[in-house]
C-alpha cells in the first residue's frame, strides 16, 4: 500500500474494515461449519453448537471460534504497509485449505508467535 495520501492510521481502518467484511464471509463460514461436533458440557447448558479447535482438539463453543489463516494473512517477513490492497485481499480470501479453525487460546499463542518473528525480521 505505497499511496502516500493514505495515513498509517487510514491504512490499520481499510485493513479492519477488509477484516470484518471477511468475518462474514461464506468462506469463514464454510470452514467453521466443518469443525462442528457433537458435544455437551454441563457447566455450559446454554451453549449448543461446539466446534473442535484446530491445534488443540479440545471443543469449544462456536461463537468463540476463530478462523486463523494457516500461512499468516500477511507474510513474517513484510508488513501490511508493504502489501498491495490486492495481494492482501488474495491472502484473506484465500484456499480454504489455508484456513483453519481454531479457540482463542490458541489463535492468541499463534499470533504471538508470529509478532515475534516479525519484531526479530525488522
Amino acid at each position: 500500500m505505497n499511496n502516500p495520501r493514505i495515513t498509517k492510521k487510514e491504512q490499520g481502518l481499510i485493513k479492519g474494515a477488509l477484516r470484518r467484511v471477511f468475518s462474514r464471509s461464506d468462506l469463514r463460514n464454510a470452514v467453521i461449519e466443518a469443525s462442528i461436533v457433537k458435544h455437551n458440557n454441563p457447566d455450559r447448558p446454554k451453549v449448543k453448537t461446539w466446534c473442535l479447535c484446530n491445534v488443540c482438539k479440545k471443543p469449544e463453543a462456536k461463537s468463540y471460534m476463530a478462523v486463523d489463516h494457516i500461512e499468516p494473512l500477511i507474510p513474517v517477513s513484510t508488513s501490511f504497509a508493504e502489501m498491495s490492497l490486492d495481494e492482501f485481499i488474495d491472502r484473506l480470501w484465500c484456499v480454504i485449505d489455508n484456513l483453519q479453525a481454531i479457540c482463542p487460546t490458541c489463535h492468541d499463542e499463534k499470533t504471538a508467535i508470529e509478532r515475534k518473528a516479525r519484531k526479530k525480521k525488522k
